[in-house]
């Protein structure tokens, strides 16, 4: 196959490569800036149907050139060029990630007027959920009132690096339908740039969850959690993870702590009873997991505590 289009465009980004083994090519890597070319990427396909890279130097890799081309942070049309270059599966899981975009018709609600009738409707009812004004703002939360997402409430998430990752449309009305949310990966970390992973993570299940907790909260947007949100978890330095699903995920839940346990860290299981984060309400779930202090937690009396034997 020929890949001298593709090449380069990398060099255009990257500056001139070396040829290294079969397809391999080494280019000075812009994540660490070493100065010698250690940054290795593989342009022919490999049977799973990606294009590893990685610096030696560094450790900064990736499984296909659409993730590359993600951290280093290229407009979506020019990825999208350089993509049509590269062997079939990797262009279509770039678009998963890099070119998801906010509905058109999206209005923000920190920017609806005061009389609007829709406007307030929707807050009276994100209210009643555990929201405040501020919420609104923080999470740039708004709503459509036409097109493929028309009747929905939008709450965006974004990335370590503030770029949207995802974002979920729910319905503000009695709707058998609630949730319409992007045909794409959800192998992402929903408010990921609200994290601090050095302190107590409370993983719950949807966005507002997340949102009535107000503390350091990642909705796992369902019962399971995405390997990026694992791994992440793991090689962070935080030792405390408090599980806060529904009642009917309790398996699930005991599932989350043995897996965390197994890798030394505390696991909390926060007894919900019969109503999830965002019907309690802050102060209600508060009382569950008290703060001392900032970033330190103690034993609500309704959460139990379970750790493993791992020295």
């Amino acid at each position: 196959m020929d890949y001298t289009f593709l090449l380069g465009s990398l060099e255009n980004i990257l500056g001139k490569s070396y040829k290294k083994a079969r397809e391999n090519h080494a280019f000075h890597c812009p994540f660490c800036n070493h100065r010698k070319p250690k940054l290795e990427i593989n342009l022919a396909t490999n049977e799973q149907g990606q294009n590893p890279w990685e610096c030696w130097v560094c450790e900064t890799k990736g499984r296909t050139i659409r993730s590359l081309l993600y951290q280093l942070k290229i407009p979506k049309n020019q990825a999208a060029e350089i993509l049509r270059y590269v062997p079939k599966g990797n262009d279509i899981e770039y678009k998963g990630i890099s070119i998801i975009e906010l509905p058109k018709e999206l209005k923000l609600l920190k920017e609806a007027s005061s009389t609007s009738f829709l406007a307030n409707k929707i807050k009276n009812y994100l209210y009643e959920r555990g929201f405040t004004d501020y919420d609104f703002i923080k999470y740039n939360v708004g709503y459509c009132t036409s097109g493929e997402y028309g009747g929905r409430i939008i709450i965006p998430s974004y990335s370590e690096s503030n770029q949207l990752n995802y974002f979920i449309a729910r319905t503000y009305e009695n709707a058998y339908n609630k949730y319409k949310n992007p045909e794409i990966s959800k192998d992402i970390i929903f408010f990921e740039n609200y994290i601090n992973w050095n302190q107590p993570i409370i993983l719950c299940e949807g966005v507002f969850d997340a949102i009535a907790i107000k503390r350091n909260a990642i909705p796992i947007l369902g019962k399971s959690l995405s390997n990026t949100l694992i791994k992440k978890i793991i090689s962070s330095s935080n030792k405390d993870i408090y599980v806060a699903l529904d009642l009917d995920a309790r398996n699930k839940a005991l599932e989350i702590s043995e897996q965390f346990l197994s890798y030394g860290k505390r696991v909390f299981l926060v007894d919900l009873t019969d109503k999830d984060p965002s019907e309690m309400g802050f102060n209600n779930f508060t009382e569950l997991v008290n703060p001392i202090s900032d970033g330190v937690y103690q034993f609500g009396k309704r959460v139990r505590f379970r750790e493993s034997n791992v020295a």
